[in-house]
């Protein structure tokens, strides 16, 4: 059981608005105002949002990297509630993917990563959020390579949260590693610098959109 009480709660999510950083090829949320309280006989302010799922703080499916596999509804619901650790890691500033190595040498001075707990790997990447699709895409970002991504099967992690917009650079490689072995993915957290400690629970959950690529989440951590 999760104790709220006495604990900090830290919102791992972004914004999501119409100018954050996005791959060129997705769609940003727009709101398309049908009614507007105050406006003749409205009553209610009413919208319809459209947006690609994979922009924003977001959780892939694994139907995202292969048409054979489930869609969002088949998701455990409760996979995103649980506990934690927070792999801190000084790696390249842009364009860099994540090693088994670097893992193992964080786990001699930080002691081994559970079994089944999900891991957020704190990069710093999350910083260069504000400096739009440039800084935070084109130039290259912080990903896995396959032989972190077998390494956390090898744990039974129960997702992967990174600071960026993916866990693949131009493959689907380490999607397909992680998500074919029941590790979801959960992409564009921030504020892990706010957790100041290696271990905590993260709290959140998603809307089963049967069929669904990916969804928006709002994911928390409690210190």
């Amino acid at each position: 059981m999760i104790e709220l009480k006495g604990n900090r709660l830290i919102d791992l999510s972004h914004t999501a608005e119409a100018d954050m950083p996005c791959d060129p090829a997705l769609a940003l949320p727009e709101l398309d105002f049908f009614s507007r309280e105050g406006d003749g006989p409205a009553l209610h302010n009413l919208e319809v949002i459209r947006y690609c799922p994979h922009t924003g703080t977001h959780m892939d499916s694994p139907f995202h990297v292969c048409s054979q596999w489930g869609g969002i509804e088949t998701v455990d619901p409760a996979v995103l509630i649980g506990p934690a650790t927070i792999v801190n890691l000084s790696v390249p500033e842009y364009d860099y993917a994540v090693t088994k190595d670097d893992l193992r040498q964080w786990e001699e001075v930080n002691g081994a990563i559970p079994d089944r707990d999900a891991v957020l790997l704190h990069t710093g990447h999350a910083d260069k959020w504000t400096d739009g699709s440039d800084g935070y895409i084109n130039r290259g970002y912080i990903r896995l390579a396959p032989s972190a991504a077998e390494y956390l099967v090898t744990k039974k992690s129960r997702f992967i949260a990174l600071e960026s917009i993916s866990v693949d650079g131009s493959d689907t490689e380490v999607h397909k590693i992680l998500m074919g072995n029941g590790i979801c993915i959960v992409e564009n957290v921030c504020n892990l610098e706010k957790l100041g400690c290696t271990h905590c629970s993260t709290i959140g959950t998603f809307p089963a959109v049967k069929g669904a690529s990916g969804v928006w989440v709002r994911l928390m951590a409690l210190v």
